[in-house]
């Protein structure tokens, strides 16, 4: 595999960057090295020089530019050093775990053909842009993790030579896409990259750079109306935000007089006509609440049980089990409950064998709650999260909550935020859907008064510790609509929530009027009995968080 790292002032990264590459020479296939240097005026090429002589990779080359040509320019000379069928692309403040390209190798050889590109998961603060959590495809890949079929790169002529620096990689996922070729992002490779010092930092070059070259990327894959709102965005961000760092406005001004001799080299409908682009104001794709950092190791591994119900909809749930193993935490059971007739069977053991996995039925319709109830007996996790057949977790749902908990353990429940997607369903078998929207409804900070008058943590949301259910039990079996509710009230009374400000999953709602409406007057009913259960509950509450829940007279709600 050939790995292209460019670099500019670079001493402070290179001994761990190489560090971790050697590491992961030992389980991966030959690694061969290019480095493209950008004119450096520390010690970079020393340091580098260094590595060289020590012989360690089957081939480390070192090629040294007279002047900043910028960083896709640089990546394009590397790759053009290299012979092999696979290139990845670096960033030189990144650390290689030891299976990264172990990983990366098994999961090109699964790939098909229309898979151009893999995306590689970076720490401490993951990407925030969306992804299919079913799938791993996704419209944009960062170009500090990354690596492509050299066919497809050579081919699209690599990264474009006018843009010196930030959304190159944009800029090339949209144009490989619009070749007819697939990005697949890969949580299960990952990286550490050192870019950030805290989640929000502003770098001047990225400043600068990532709003003119949002404005002439909309040239080659916007509408017209793309162009002049991202003209009408940069005048708002021009007059009226308050400059990030001193100078800021006057850089930006200068990038903003010379963008308008480029304009013509991104002119090109071509790319437009294929839509594989999308602006949303200066995003790209629809982003991820993430306020936090992830954890390199976790030495806390408990064992979790994930609760699926599921209803005579094989074809539905199969995705629900396919985001199970797509987690990127491995110790967990998976307790899947049928609430009628055997018909998932059949295909839970054909396709889901490797899955740490046991299917029951009730045989006859019980209901909602029954069908959890039995899952909660079976279960043997030390901790446990539900996941209807129809919601789906990304990739780190599992370990972010672990990780939560084992940071705070005198909690015994933890919950993320949720995507509320209004889907319509045009078939359940096969299963056939739109969903037309990603909505965050629900980003509330644990509040045990407010979890009393309404709910805001969607049961896939949420996992607990097993002691809540060996206390207080399981759903009310009485009811079929806010049995979660109710529990997660109930569980109150033991515990404050641990509330991650990340979003980990995603639930289904109908987007038809009519069904809602349906729905609607369901957990209204629902809500009368739950009202009256909850005059049982007592939840401790200091006289002082009482006194502010007056103020804010919540009680009037």
């Amino acid at each position: 595999m050939d790995i292209v790292i460019v670099t500019y002032n670079s001493e402070k990264w290179i001994k761990r960057c190489l560090d971790s590459l050697l590491k992961a020479k030992a389980l991966s296939s030959d690694l061969k090295l290019f480095f493209v240097d950008n004119h450096s005026s520390d010690q970079t090429v020393e340091l580098l020089t260094a590595y060289e002589k020590k012989d360690d990779f089957s081939r480390f080359e070192i090629i040294q530019q007279e002047q900043n040509q910028g960083f896709g320019n640089a990546n394009n000379l590397g790759a053009s050093f290299g012979k092999d069928e696979i290139v990845c692309f670096l960033n030189v403040d990144t650390e290689v775990f030891e299976d990264t390209f172990k990983r990366l190798e098994e999961i090109i050889a699964e790939s098909s053909k229309e898979i151009g590109a893999w995306e590689f998961r970076q720490l401490p603060y993951e990407h925030p842009k969306i992804y299919d959590p079913v799938t791993g495809i996704t419209s944009w890949m960062s170009g500090a993790a990354f690596a492509v079929r050299r066919e497809i790169f050579e081919k699209l002529q690599g990264f474009d030579k006018n843009i010196f620096m930030y959304a190159e990689d944009v800029d090339f996922s949209w144009r490989l896409r619009a070749s007819d070729y697939k990005i697949k992002y890969c949580p299960t490779v990952k990286i550490m990259h050192y870019s950030y010092e805290s989640i929000g930092a502003v770098k001047p070059a990225q400043y600068v750079n990532s709003l003119i070259n949002n404005l002439l990327l909309r040239y080659r894959f916007g509408s017209f109306s793309d162009v002049m709102r991202g003209y009408f965005q940069f005048a708002i961000v021009f007059f009226l935000h308050r400059a990030p760092y001193p100078g800021a406005k006057k850089q930006l001004l200068q990038a903003f007089a010379a963008h308008f001799s480029c304009i013509s080299s991104f002119n090109n409908k071509s790319y437009a006509r294929a839509q594989v682009g999308q602006f949303l104001e200066w995003d790209y794709e629809i982003t991820r609440d993430n306020k936090i950092q992830t954890q390199k190791d976790c030495e806390f591994c408990p064992l979790v049980s994930i609760i699926v119900r599921t209803c005579q909809r094989a074809e539905v749930l199969r995705e629900a089990l396919i985001s199970i193993r797509n987690q990127t935490y491995s110790n967990i059971e998976v307790i899947v409950v049928e609430d009628g007739e055997a018909s998932a069977e059949k295909m839970i053991v054909e396709e889901f064998s490797d899955l740490n996995i046991r299917y029951y039925s009730t045989g006859k319709k019980a209901g909602r709650s029954e069908a959890g109830n039995l899952a909660l007996s079976k279960a043997a996790g030390e901790y446990i999260n539900f996941l209807d057949d129809d919601d789906i977790f990304f990739a780190d749902h599992v370990e972010t909550l672990v990780q939560a908990l084992a940071q705070n353990r005198k909690y015994l429940a933890a919950y993320a935020f949720g995507f509320e997607t209004p889907v319509v369903v045009e078939s359940t078998s096969p299963y056939k859907y739109h969903i037309k929207a990603y909505n965050k409804r629900y980003t509330t900070a644990f509040d045990e008064v407010e979890l009393c008058y309404h709910n805001f943590i969607p049961i896939q949301c949420i996992m607990f510790s097993r002691r809540l259910y060996e206390e207080f039990g399981g759903f009310d079996s009485s009811l079929d609509y806010l049995e979660d509710w109710d529990l997660w009230v109930r569980y109150a009374q033991r515990t404050k929530y641990i509330c991650v400000e990340k979003t980990t999953s995603l639930y289904r709602v109908p987007f038809e009027q009519k069904i809602q409406k349906e729905r609607q007057h369901q957990l209204d009913e629902a809500l009368k009995t739950v009202r009256k259960k909850h005059e049982s509950y007592e939840i401790p509450v200091s006289a002082a968080r009482l006194a502010v829940y007056g103020k804010k007279r919540i009680w009037e709600k």
